[in-house]
């Protein structure tokens, strides 16, 4: 997929977002955790469910001070609070500190739930304690979180800054800032920021990131170092190590580490079964390892709990890789009907889609193409590019690949998918060299032999 996961907040409680935020498939409309009643997935009253955090890897992903937690216990303590803090808003409208905390019960219970409906309701919510609480340093960081979950990262970016504005030494603002700032590519101020955070305060948020930034820029090896340090510096039995514990075995897997990685992911799990990243990547080395009807299984058990893009995709590719088309084309629908409810409540998948389209084959290679257009018009960074590129050889243009995947390429990330699609354009335009290049270090990553959808 598209951009990691914006990694862990910074606040205790971390949040872990896909790189294509989780949407629900179902269609119809979303009912408010403490109500119970119906709201529409575009438009939505006072109650909200939005996925904070960068993520990302969906990618990631982070931010915001809520409990991913979703087991029973949890969802009820987050339910009373959504029912507590509703009743309080009708009561004293005016009360702009609770709309602003309603809003953050909004984005756990929609993380949680997958349901982007409450992408909405935390809007509302927010823009409520927005009039209320004047110049809040709060409810901008809040609503930064909101915006990195939507993937409206430029939008992330102007919040983050206007908030360090108010307070230029709030930590949160600096890593949501941080996030935004990864997330449109420009990695050297992210790094420069970074680098001042793990002095302060060498904790899960400035290490998971640091991490990040070293596997994107060329350093493997530290972004191991940095990134086992993150899981040292979480709470033990936290979902902070949960989602730390899940990055890790990214990085292990991008290592070749893929014993390390199982245990990492499995370890996870353990921690936290909603863990999309722990998910994905256990179900690759399962499917790769042959065992693909347990991958299956375990995906299909994943996503009757969150109904995420990226799980819905990894079923269709494993469904290709054994040669069941049925089964492929109705993942592929479960894809397309969560995009869309990503969509309809004002997320932007376009860069994942494209990535998703493409890898279907040169069928869908022309929408992907669409999508990787409209997402590299939004952005530039090292994922749209590749999307960009990897939707055009699938549509039959490598040449004209060749200039986006190179900018791709341009800081070395360490990112296996990337350079696989490398290796298949270089190769395309007889560029064996680079080709070669591009594969070795594309097979570091087992996983990724899964499946190799034709090219256009």
């Amino acid at each position: 997929m598209c951009c990691r996961l914006v990694r862990l907040p910074s606040s205790a409680a971390s949040i872990e977002v896909p790189r294509v935020p989780p949407p629900a498939p179902q269609l119809a409309p979303a009912t408010s955790p403490a109500t119970g009643s119906a709201t529409s997935p575009a438009t939505s009253p006072v109650s909200d469910n939005g996925l904070p955090q960068p993520a990302t890897q969906s990618g990631a992903t982070d931010q915001a001070p809520l409990s991913l937690a979703t087991d029973t216990s949890a969802s009820n303590d987050i339910t009373a609070t959504i029912a507590l803090l509703e009743a309080a808003v009708k009561a004293q409208p005016g009360d702009g500190q609770s709309w602003s905390d309603l809003s953050n019960a909004y984005l756990r219970y929609a993380f949680r739930s997958a349901d982007p409906s409450y992408y909405s309701l935390a809007r509302d919510a927010i823009e409520r304690a927005s009039t209320l609480l004047d110049n809040s340093v709060k409810v901008r960081i809040t609503r930064t979180h909101l915006l990195l979950a939507l993937h409206q990262f430029p939008a992330a970016e102007r919040e983050a800054t206007s908030a360090l504005q108010i307070d230029p030494a709030n930590f949160d603002a600096q890593v949501a800032l941080t996030d935004a700032l990864i997330e449109t590519g420009q990695y050297d101020s992210a790094r420069d920021i970074v680098d001042k955070l793990v002095d302060q305060r060498p904790g899960v948020a400035s290490l998971s990131r640091l991490s990040y930034l070293r596997q994107l820029t060329g350093d493997l090896a530290g972004s191991l170092a940095a990134m086992r340090s993150a899981v040292s510096a979480a709470p033990a039995d936290s979902i902070d190590k949960a989602v730390a514990l899940a990055y890790l075995g990214e990085v292990q897997l991008e290592q070749g580490s893929v014993t390390a990685a199982k245990r990492s992911f499995t370890q996870a799990l353990e921690l936290y079964p909603g863990s999309l990243v722990a998910t994905i990547g256990l179900a690759r080395i399962q499917a790769v390892q042959g065992d693909q009807r347990g991958a299956q299984a375990l995906l299909e058990q994943f996503t009757a709990l969150v109904p995420a893009p990226g799980a819905f995709g990894l079923q269709a590719e494993i469904a290709r890789s054994l040669g069941d088309t049925t089964a492929a084309a109705q993942a592929d629908e479960l894809v397309d009907a969560s995009v869309e409810l990503l969509r309809a409540n004002g997320s932007n998948v376009d860069a994942d889609l494209a990535l998703l389209l493409a890898d279907r084959g040169p069928g869908s290679a022309g929408d992907a193409v669409v999508a990787a257009r409209q997402a590299y018009a939004d952005r530039k960074t090292i994922f749209t590019n590749d999307a960009l590129a990897w939707a055009l050889v699938q549509n039959g243009k490598p040449a004209d690949a060749v200039p986006f995947i190179e900018a791709a390429l341009a800081t070395d990330p360490q990112v296996a998918s990337i350079n696989r699609h490398a290796a298949v354009i270089f190769e395309a335009v007889g560029d064996t060299q680079r080709a070669d290049a591009a594969a070795r270090k594309a097979e570091r990553n087992p996983t990724l032999r899964l499946a190799a959808p034709p090219v256009g």
